[in-house]
């Protein structure tokens, strides 16, 4: 199991590699720079000489891939620069925004968890009863609609009409009830139709068969076996939205003003903030990885075939 983590990690090596060296290609083949972005921003009208003063300052001048030795090297050592619109450090700014995202993350994720699975299993259990066709109903409505949209519907009753909720801001508890809903409306209906049809899967398996038959009740079937069979879907699809998550939500953390990741690299976007840009492809890169990393280990302690599995590889 040492090894196959160790591997693993070395792996994540070439892919930030290739990650960062495309990024930083399409950034430096975009039309415009970071400087006449800076001063556009800014309102101020300079000069052509001030603004190539500035692009020496910031190394822009340099050939493509000089720029990213340059900048890998300062990764290598631990600097990631300093960000063309605040002058502040790469990693200190990113850090500060990281707990927004995650606050956000789990807070969606629980209230995932909270609605998905419960009635995921209540629809299966009552195949094509009035009861499964809504909640099949309702999942389809919330899939179907995109998160910006949502966010409106949400801002309109709840904090327009109603006045119940903040409309922006991260700075109360209440402030994340909005964005953490659209959300979690998304995946809760995406995960209730996969709960859905994993559960019903299993109850039709020969080993729920066999245990009805011999009298157990339905209820240690379904939490005991079922749902415990069902675990392997459900933590593959947390994976991903774990993942997708902490990289940030751009729309929704943009459209409530949530100061995280998302915001921070849409903003830096707009700007040609090339540091900053750089620093979101590395966490991005690190985040799917790790995430698939564990969500592997998970998979090993779960499912006894993984694990065989693994262990006849390492043997071999």
């Amino acid at each position: 199991m040492k090894q196959y983590v160790a591997k693993r990690l070395l792996q994540l090596i070439p892919i930030i590699l290739g990650i960062t060296f495309l990024s930083f290609a399409l950034m430096q083949s975009a039309t415009g720079d970071a400087v006449d972005a800076l001063y556009d921003n800014a309102g101020s009208s300079v000069s052509e000489a001030v603004k190539d003063q500035k692009r020496a300052e910031l190394g822009l001048d340099k050939p493509f891939i000089v720029q990213y030795v340059s900048w890998l090297g300062g990764v290598v050592t631990g600097d990631m620069g300093v960000s063309y619109i605040s002058n502040k450090p790469v990693f200190e700014t990113f850090i500060s925004k990281l707990p927004a995202t995650i606050y956000l993350t789990l807070t969606s994720i629980v209230l995932t968890i909270l609605f998905s699975i419960p009635l995921g299993i209540l629809a299966a259990v009552r195949h094509n009863r009035w009861g499964d066709y809504l909640i099949r109903f309702l999942s389809f409505i919330g899939n179907s609609l995109p998160n910006f949209f949502v966010s409106l519907l949400l801002i309109y009753f709840f904090a327009l009409k109603l006045s119940l909720l903040p409309v922006m801001g991260s700075d109360t508890a209440v402030s994340v009830i909005l964005p953490a809903f659209t959300l979690t409306i998304a995946m809760a209906s995406k995960y209730t139709r996969q709960v859905r049809a994993t559960v019903l899967e299993e109850l039709n398996k020969d080993y729920v068969l066999g245990a009805r038959a011999r009298g157990v009740r339905e209820k240690t079937i379904l939490y005991g076996s079922v749902l415990k069979s069902s675990m392997m879907t459900i933590i593959t699809l947390l994976a991903l939205s774990i993942g997708s998550l902490l990289g940030g939500t751009a729309i929704v953390e943009s459209i409530f003003m949530w100061d995280g990741v998302g915001k921070l690299a849409v903003d830096s976007i707009l700007m040609r903030d090339y540091p900053m840009i750089q620093a979101y492809v590395i966490w991005m890169a690190l985040i799917y990885v790790l995430v698939n990393l564990i969500t592997d280990l998970l998979y090993h302690y779960l499912d006894p075939r993984v694990r065989l599995e693994q262990e006849a590889k390492a043997w071999s």
